[in-house]
């Protein structure tokens, strides 16, 4: 039975990833690995959960069961989640397959003959469009679709037995120690740049997060120069879609802005009238981003 697959690292970015399908009026069935509790994947709106069963948690360690699997069902595509496991994933399905592979792909439609899918390049300074003819595997940027609302569905769990790697196994598992909130799930951002000379005077980003019921991002100065923080939003750091953006001394170069392509209102404050954020703001502010950051406060009544 042909159809698409989509695999995710866990239930909310496979979600994203049906999301993604169904804006094209299409379905999908879940592809979930030894290791992941498939159980946890029935309330995704999906036709089906096949969970490759094997004694291995690592789940490109499945490649060959996930490649075997999407030849027998006679697969349309194999979506992932762009991930770190999800892009592991899908290089080597893709290699077992000898099948073509896009990476950082928006958006999809699909036909009879293929597929073209719109997807980033020349370091986001374009968004272009490609076609594959056949099958095909693709990766999703994490953060690019919301997970689709709960719905009260009841996905059926097939189980079939896989043959994982015997060659990889996991032999530790250190937490990564890191504060902060996962800014792709953030409704409303308040984002710093390289405009903040100080640790201190980011207390007037953190104010005005507080005001608007708002998380603290930043652009990769602030993340990877001064190290104030441990994720910066970018096309090589995190992408996010809030409801509300606001960029603080945030010039707007098409490194950053490739991260909130998805915001949907975008709110400028730079001193620079020619800062390339205020040519693509829905609301921009010229002026000293100290005076701006505390009057908003105010009249926000903070």
């Amino acid at each position: 039975m042909a159809g698409i697959f989509v695999f995710g690292s866990d239930p909310e970015r496979a979600s994203e990833m049906i999301a993604c399908l169904h804006a094209s009026g299409l379905r999908a069935t879940v592809v979930t690995t030894g290791g992941q509790d498939a159980q946890a994947y029935r309330g995704i709106d999906c036709d089906e959960v096949v969970h490759v069963q094997g004694g291995n948690s690592l789940p490109e360690a499945y490649a060959g069961d996930i490649a075997r699997l999407l030849e027998e069902r006679q697969a349309r595509a194999f979506v992932v989640c762009g991930d770190a496991t999800g892009r592991d994933v899908a290089a080597r399905v893709a290699g077992l397959l000898d099948a073509p592979m896009l990476s950082d792909v928006s958006d999809v439609c699909f036909d009879d003959a293929g597929l073209s899918a719109q997807r980033l390049a020349y370091g986001g300074a374009v968004v272009r469009r490609e076609r594959v003819e056949g099958f095909a595997v693709l990766g999703i940027a994490p953060g690019a679709w919301t997970p689709l609302d709960a719905v009260d569905a009841d996905a059926s769990v097939v189980v079939v037995e896989g043959a994982p790697d015997a060659r990889m196994e996991l032999v530790e598992v250190r937490p990564l120690e890191k504060t902060g909130v996962d800014l792709t799930k953030a409704e409303r951002l308040v984002c710093a740049g390289m405009a903040f000379s100080t640790r201190e005077e980011l207390d007037a980003a953190y104010r005005l997060a507080d005001a608007l019921g708002a998380e603290v991002g930043c652009s990769r100065g602030l993340a990877e120069d001064h190290h104030w923080f441990a994720d910066y939003i970018g096309l090589s750091g995190v992408q996010v879609a809030p409801k509300l953006y606001v960029g603080l001394g945030i010039s707007g170069q098409v490194q950053h802005t490739v991260g909130i392509r998805g915001a949907q209102v975008v709110v400028a404050v730079n001193k620079d009238p020619a800062a390339p954020l205020l040519g693509m703001c829905d609301y921009g502010v010229v002026g000293d981003l100290f005076d701006v950051s505390d009057a908003l406060v105010e009249a926000l009544g903070r």
